[in-house]
């Protein structure tokens, strides 16, 4: 009878909407239930999460109306009576100090679900608090990524309790491993040395605080195989002095100095992981200024481009290995402006494109590597189509004509099989087909030199 009654009691509360705060989940046994003018107070059979055995539970807190709360206590009294577990969520810990329901009493955990043990949810009686993914607040345990258990114990430094993270699903190693300066773990800060983990088990960073909540000595982030990633170092809770980032093969990536938390100005060096420079630049006040440099493998000069406080402005060029110019671009505030162009290898035009000052693309032309033009288009100050788009095959002979009015097609469209016959051919007003279209029906699209075209359904 008493599972009857519990099943009932748990087809209630599933309808529950789930809650958006935290959430401490933990097994219960409810040994007594007393009104107050605050609601409901159930004494626990041990501890919970929050620490001591007396929690509040009324309509509003587990969101039912109040005949739903006043039948669903009805089934919890009996429940009480057999001493039969229940899974109980609070929302949160009040915090130290607070004072509520009756005169003079301390402020009480806030019950906001309370459902039937299933074996998975209640393998045991300890209480866990849910957080999210980057471990800063609750979270429902639905929704949640990382478990913490509670109460915490003492730490190994007076006035501090200790953390381990774990990751929610089963079998998950820990996460984090610390120490913070409240019992609340979402009221505390980290204090001392502490460290976090890859999903598989692997240490991912180790921080040092040396027994207070500012940063303090060193850094060290890693690989997933255990090499070193990143160390660098702390002075009071700002980075201060060098810090090193490494490839998985070991092999340095940059060397940066920082004084009281910004990056020193001056020269920078990045390198590949074979140890050969990638990129040179000068950074002042943590931006890029004056010319950066990008370096093929052999040292050869892959691109230049100019910036100014930390925004390309001005020409920008790239190579080919042997040197050729590949790409010639003008740049004002980071965006393309005017003409630019592409070449092949031999130094021949591979395209053309024109940039308003508005930065819009406005006309774009293609060329084969024997210089026939295989591609005609423009676009107007608002970014869309505008006149003609013309293609063309490699032996000069027509391919496509799309006619286009503010990005609509207006006008013939038409398409040539490369033996120079009309494949199709259809009149458009508006976007919409005119009169009887001829032609293949089916929707076509092909590249051409990285532009795609499609052909209208006829």
């Amino acid at each position: 009878m008493a599972r009857l009654e519990l099943n009932c009691l748990l087809a209630a509360l599933l309808l529950w909407p789930a809650l958006a705060s935290a959430e401490i989940e933990q097994r219960q046994v409810v040994t007594a239930i007393k009104a107050t003018p605050d609601g409901d107070v159930l004494t626990l059979a041990s501890d919970s999460g929050c620490g001591g055995r007396q929690v509040l539970m009324n309509a509003v807190s587990v969101r039912l109306d109040e005949d739903q709360y006043v039948a669903m206590k009805q089934q919890l009294t009996k429940l009480i009576r057999d001493r039969t577990p229940l899974l109980m969520r609070i929302t949160s810990c009040p915090a130290p100090g607070k004072v509520g329901g009756e005169a003079g009493a301390r402020a009480m955990p806030e019950v906001g679900k309370l459902g039937g043990c299933e074996p998975q949810a209640c393998a045991d009686g300890k209480a866990r608090l849910y957080l999210n993914h980057n471990l800063t607040r609750g979270e429902v345990k639905e929704q949640a990524r990382y478990a913490l258990v509670l109460p915490l114990p003492p730490g190994k430094t007076p006035g501090t309790w200790q953390v381990e993270i774990y990751h929610v699903r089963e079998g998950a190693p820990k996460r984090l491993i610390g120490q913070v300066n409240d019992p609340d773990y979402l009221r505390g800060k980290l204090v001392g040395n502490y460290s976090m983990y890859y999903p598989h088990g692997q240490v991912e960073m180790q921080v040092a605080r040396e027994g207070r909540s500012v940063q303090e000595g060193v850094q060290t982030l890693y690989h997933p195989d255990g090499k070193v990633a990143m160390r660098n170092t702390w002075r009071n809770g700002v980075q201060e002095g060098e810090e090193q980032s490494s490839h998985q093969s070991g092999k340095l990536i940059e060397s940066r100095t920082y004084r009281n938390g910004t990056r020193a100005d001056g020269l920078v060096e990045t390198f590949d992981q074979d140890g050969k420079l990638r990129t040179r630049m000068t950074q002042i006040k943590g931006q890029t200024e004056g010319e950066l440099l990008l370096f093929y493998p052999d040292g050869t000069v892959e691109s230049r481009s100019l910036y100014v406080n930390g925004v390309q402005t001005g020409p920008g060029t790239s190579y080919f290995p042997d040197g050729k110019v590949q790409r010639t671009t003008n740049y004002v505030d980071g965006k393309p402006a005017g003409d630019s162009v592409e070449y092949y290898p031999d130094g021949k035009v591979a395209a053309k494109r024109t940039h308003s000052g508005h930065y819009v693309l406005r006309s774009e032309q293609r060329f084969s590597r024997t210089g026939v033009l295989l591609v005609d288009k423009l676009w107007n100050a608002g970014g869309r189509e505008e006149g003609a788009l013309r293609s063309w095959y490699a032996d000069g002979k027509p391919r496509q004509l799309i006619e286009y009015v503010d990005g609509e097609r207006q006008g013939w469209t038409r398409h040539w099989r490369a033996d120079g016959n009309l494949e199709s051919e259809c009149r458009y007003v508006a976007d919409e087909p005119q009169g009887k279209c001829t032609g293949n029906s089916a929707k076509m699209s092909y590249t051409e030199d990285g532009i795609e075209f499609e052909m209208p359904e006829l």
